[in-house]
């Protein structure tokens, strides 16, 4: 498999933060509307305006025919991860605190070396072990989770983890072979016709305000999911694990933004422990590429 260059690594670890740093915005806006629509039907919005979105640029560039792809398998295998996972997280908002929630999820970094490791043949430097267990003792400390309703929303929360690195398992088998264009698309596809079929059960007319913050989670989740895919055409998946940990930085902003949390002296000390961890994780090295 390919293995990236220094110089591209370093744009996938960049386009992997800003990625993640976006993302959390979808979860805070997904958190609010939970008390007014079902979590089913947030889900559905969210993968139907995504699949709007990046389906129709695919195929003004590459027709029918670009989204055809030499290993089926592996594309619907991380449709039905991503699709599942943003189910799982959406339902552990619903019912516990975003910061709980964020703090379970973020355990995945860890579940997925040891998969990139048995799956992709990939070897997570002993570095990268220690500064992943470093990034999750600075979440923990940003988001000092109380797991208040823990019964009702663990279960879910820790499903989305053990899902989410499936996914980008997927994702970085299909790099060298699928465009981010057309591997985002096809997920979307997956996600949308999916959830679909179980919607009709549960569908709740959205006011009109509702209905601009449904497709603001389509929207952002199509351009962050496709920032991902872009990342790990430059970089091993081993390598992108430590900076999964940024994603609390913009929690953090949407926080702040959408529930007027501000970020105390421990909270920026946290997040000083998460960036320092993902720079010396990536920090380049003899071994690391």
């Amino acid at each position: 498999m390919h293995r990236p260059g220094q110089l591209n690594v370093r744009r996938g670890y960049l386009i992997f933060i800003a990625a993640l740093a976006f993302l959390p915005l979808m979860d805070a806006i997904a958190k609010l509307l939970s008390t007014r629509l079902p979590v089913i039907e947030i889900v559905w919005a969210r993968h139907i305006v995504y699949a709007l979105a990046v389906v129709p640029l695919a195929l003004l560039r590459d027709g029918w025919q670009g989204l055809r792809t030499r290993h089926p398998g592996w594309q619907l295998a991380r449709g039905l991860c991503m699709c599942l996972a943003s189910g799982c997280f959406f339902m552990a908002v619903s019912r516990m605190p975003v910061a709980d929630a964020m703090a379970i999820f973020l355990c995945y970094p860890a579940i997925l070396l040891p998969i990139t490791a048995l799956v992709l043949g990939e070897r997570p430097t002993a570095r990268q072990w220690s500064m992943v267990a470093c990034g999750f003792v600075g979440a923990l400390i940003v988001v000092r989770p109380t797991f208040h309703g823990l019964a009702d929303g663990a279960v879910f929360a820790l499903g989305s983890a053990v899902l989410y690195p499936l996914s980008m398992i997927a994702t970085r088998r299909l790099a060298d072979e699928s465009s981010p264009l057309v591997t985002t698309a096809l997920s979307a596809l997956i996600g949308a016709i999916g959830y679909s079929v179980v919607v009709p059960a549960v569908f709740t007319v959205p006011s009109a305000t509702d209905l601009w913050l449904l497709v603001a989670i389509g929207l952002i989740a199509a351009i962050g999911h496709y920032g991902i895919v872009a990342a790990h055409r430059h970089a091993l998946s081993s390598q992108l694990a430590p900076l999964g940990y940024t994603e609390i930085v913009g929690a953090v902003i949407a926080g702040a933004l959408m529930f007027g949390v501000v970020p105390t002296p421990a909270t920026w000390f946290g997040i000083a422990l998460i960036v320092g961890s993902g720079i010396v994780a990536t920090w380049p090295s003899r071994t690391a590429y």
